[in-house]
């Protein structure tokens, strides 16, 4: 997945340490970079704030009873791709229909399909399949 000009940055907002913790190594395993992580919605809007990620997982129910969306509204804003992980998959706002969705539980090969799904959205992957 990842090229040696261009490391690639993933987000992941999971407020289970043992699921959030596996996906780090699913994503690391296929060269990608995990600048940081986010259990808590606020800490989530932080790093989006204050570092350039190229994609993000989404967990949608947050601890305290926060959902995601404010996150993915400014993941949105930016122009970053990005997939949500849920247990519950109706449960989606439908203002997200188009977003990719890992139903939990999900193993390491849909992980691997969602996030070549989403490099394949990034702006200069468009450019480059383009130009060929």
């Amino acid at each position: 997945m990842r090229t040696p000009e261009l490391p690639l940055t993933i987000l992941i907002v999971e407020d289970q340490p043992l699921i959030s913790l596996n996906i780090e190594d699913v994503v690391r395993s296929m060269g990608a970079c995990i600048i940081g992580c986010a259990a808590r919605l606020s800490e989530a809007i932080t790093l989006i704030e204050t570092a350039s990620w190229d994609a993000a997982l989404l967990d949608i129910r947050l601890a305290h009873g926060d959902t995601v969306y404010p996150a993915a509204e400014r993941l949105r804003a930016k122009g970053i791709s990005f997939a949500f992980m849920t247990g519950c998959a109706g449960d989606i706002d439908e203002r997200y229909a188009d977003v990719p969705v890992l139903t939990k539980p999900f193993g390491e090969a849909e992980l691997e399909r969602c996030l070549r799904m989403l490099v394949d959205k990034m702006p200069h992957r468009i450019s480059e399949r383009q130009a060929a």
